[in-house]
């Protein structure tokens, strides 16, 4: 992988330089970024995935949906559908895309759109609910043709902006000075024992700007499975297990297992891969003896195609390590104003 990252690095330049003019042009008001009357939060990342922007996102609705009217805009990555779609009883994982339909299936007290144009999204959402109070932008921060009120930047504490480099020969999108756009930078994935004088050592790495706020936030997992019924953790040792996976960055995850001193296989697939029931039959053939652990998002993909092993997902929580009334304080007032 390195050998294949470092051939590619003339395509490196190209981009950075194709990025960086994009970015100077918003930057002058030569491109212009449109403004709403309303707090829109965006939820993003300079790098290309794995950061964890759908348990933040997921964080935000737990702590203020029922606070204030709020909805979800996301372009709905991988989806099968197509333009502005606004999430319903017929929706489901490969229409509308598995992360906003995992939102959608968990907040019914919020409304969950997706629109790859996020000017046309919002402006959807605004004429169509009444008494909208903020819209959650997922995955927006190379959208620069839409004025966020609150800029929420990810990056993970194993592989950090600062340390990485633009595609193809690294993971970032564009430049990583890019961050300065960011009102928030929140370090994610963070180890539950870090200290704060790792936090600093890391906080002096970053160089942040007057107007940023930098958080850590590290995973949380559950101690109970669901599925049909829910298992505790510690019963898993009692049987063969399978975990499947279609995430960014399943390394967390495979640490926790571990950690918990459970045995099991492991079928790896892509980031929002869409189960087939070539998939299905694969599992029920090599595996038919083992109980299923995957994670959230995938189970609702999977929970639909008929596999008759018992099925069970892991829930996953943001967990701020530091300062979390001041994270919440940030998000109140940005939606109160």
């Amino acid at each position: 992988m390195i050998f294949f990252r470092k051939i590619l690095f003339p395509f490196t330049i190209i981009y950075f330089l194709i990025t960086c003019f994009r970015n100077i042009l918003f930057d002058l008001q030569l491109l212009k970024s449109r403004s709403f009357d309303y707090p829109l939060i965006g939820v993003g990342n300079l790098s290309s995935g794995g950061t964890g922007k759908t348990p933040l996102v997921e964080y935000i609705f737990k702590n203020f949906s029922d606070s204030f009217n709020l909805s979800l805009l996301s372009r709905g990555y991988k989806r099968s559908g197509s333009g502005y779609i606004r999430a319903g009883d017929n929706s489901s994982p490969s229409l509308i895309g598995d992360e906003p339909y995992q939102i959608f299936k968990k907040f019914r007290n919020i409304q969950v759109a997706v629109d790859g144009n996020r000017i046309r999204g919002v402006e959807n959402l605004i004429n169509e609910i009444p008494n909208l109070q903020g819209v959650v932008l997922d995955d927006c921060f190379q959208h620069r043709y839409i004025d966020l009120k609150l800029n929420i930047l990810l990056t993970t504490y194993q592989n950090p902006f600062f340390k990485d480099c633009i595609l193809p020969s690294g993971n970032l999108r564009e430049s990583s000075a890019g961050y300065h756009r960011a009102d928030v930078i929140i370090v994610t994935k963070c180890p539950l024992s870090l200290n704060s004088i790792k936090m600093d050592e890391f906080k002096g790495s970053i160089n942040l700007k007057n107007h940023q706020s930098l958080f850590f936030t590290s995973i949380e997992y559950n101690n109970t499975l669901f599925g049909k019924e829910s298992i505790k953790l510690n019963e898993l040792k009692k049987f063969k297990i399978l975990l499947v996976t279609g995430i960014a960055n399943n390394t967390p995850l495979l640490e926790f297992l571990n950690k918990q001193n459970i045995e099991f296989d492991h079928l790896n697939f892509n980031d929002h891969h869409n189960y087939s029931t070539n998939d299905i039959e694969k599992i029920k053939k090599d595996y038919f003896d083992r109980i299923i652990i995957t994670t959230e998002k995938d189970y609702i993909k999977i929970n639909q195609l008929g596999l008759k092993n018992d099925l069970y997902y892991l829930k996953i929580e943001t967990k701020f390590l530091r300062d979390e009334n001041s994270f919440k304080k940030i998000i109140r007032n940005t939606l109160s104003n």
